[in-house]
């Protein structure tokens, strides 16, 4: 898996007296949000090493991180066997948090060629990172490499990220109004909701084989599923109105591993096509979608990205993330 560095320079402004840096920009096309937010680390004085939130992977809207370093994170071979440093990150006095496989992806240039002195973050830590150095508390990320050596330790200071933050619209897409990170802004006056519920954690809980029957915890190529995404929340008032969802796949093939991106969305409530269902169990939101992945000779799909979006009855929309394993 792995996302994409423009190839393209952006006129950067600085926030006076602060290591943070901000490129506002759009499709000239579409509209979309491109902007970046940068971050310099305090002790690399060679200026090699920073901390970037993107708000699009290639030329589509999707909120995402990069850390670039003067030294080698992960080597090639690695890269393309889909093997990861471990990396932890803390936000000012918050307890460490080391982040998932699913939290980190390669990076890769516009040739499609690994940065072996980088790595990308995606998801919901995204949103929370985000989240973090808006209310002023300082980005620490820990990488420890798969070939061994010291721990490296870089330090993001938050100043100035909230101007940096409002200067690329919060990567919301513009002719919207901004409330937090990662939040549209709230619906009609007198909505008691301000905001979407928190996210504590989602997980595919089991998928169904739609001609059998036999509940597996992965999709089986060739054959057609029905899966839980199961959200947990803390509930603030707001309900869903809305959901669409969007699909990766990652496949090894020549001895090489990548991704692939599928056209179309689903969508709830549904509008033709694919029919996803949805139901709420206290604090639970949970989204039955029909999958299937393809069963083919020449290539083999290891696993699906599923990319759902939410709309509140407030107007807020939050974003999840998660993978989904295949076997042949």
């Amino acid at each position: 898996m792995s996302a994409a560095l423009s190839s393209t320079a952006l006129a950067a402004t600085r926030v006076p007296g602060t290591y943070t840096y901000y490129s506002a920009a759009r499709d000239p096309i579409t509209d979309a949000n491109t902007g970046t937010v940068v971050i310099d680390e305090v002790n690399d004085t060679s200026g090699q090493t920073r901390f970037a939130l993107r708000c699009a992977d290639r030329d589509r809207p999707e909120l995402w991180a990069s850390l670039a370093t003067k030294n080698a994170l992960l080597s090639e071979e690695d890269a393309y066997a889909g093997l990861k440093p471990t990396v932890t990150i803390r936000l000012g006095d918050d307890p460490p948090v080391v982040l998932r496989d699913a939290d980190l992806v390669t990076v890769v240039d516009r040739g499609e060629n690994v940065l072996t002195r980088n790595i990308g973050f995606q998801g919901a830590v995204v949103a929370q990172i985000a989240a973090g150095l808006n209310a002023g508390k300082r980005l620490v990320v820990r990488v420890n490499r798969r070939s061994g050596g010291q721990a490296l330790t870089y330090t993001f200071p938050a100043r100035g990220f909230d101007v940096a933050w409002a200067g690329v619209n919060g990567c919301q897409s513009y002719g919207r109004a901004k409330t937090s990170a990662g939040a549209a802004p709230a619906g009609a006056a007198g909505t008691a909701a301000v905001g979407a519920p928190r996210f504590t954690e989602w997980s595919f809980t089991a998928c169904r084989d739609a001609a059998s029957g036999a509940v597996r915890a992965e999709l089986l190529a060739g054959r057609a599923h029905l899966c839980d995404l199961v959200i947990e929340t803390v509930p603030n008032g707001a309900r869903p109105v809305a959901a669409e969802f969007r699909y990766e796949l990652e496949y090894r093939e020549g001895g090489k591993t990548g991704k692939l991106s599928l056209p179309g969305v689903d969508r709830w409530p549904p509008a033709g096509g694919t029919a996803i269902r949805f139901r709420q169990e206290g604090s639970r939101l949970i989204f039955t979608l029909p999958l299937n992945v393809r069963a083919r000779t020449d290539r083999v799909y290891t696993r699906l990205g599923v990319i759902g979006k939410l709309t509140f009855d407030n107007g807020s929309v939050k974003s999840v993330y998660e993978l989904l394993p295949v076997r042949p």
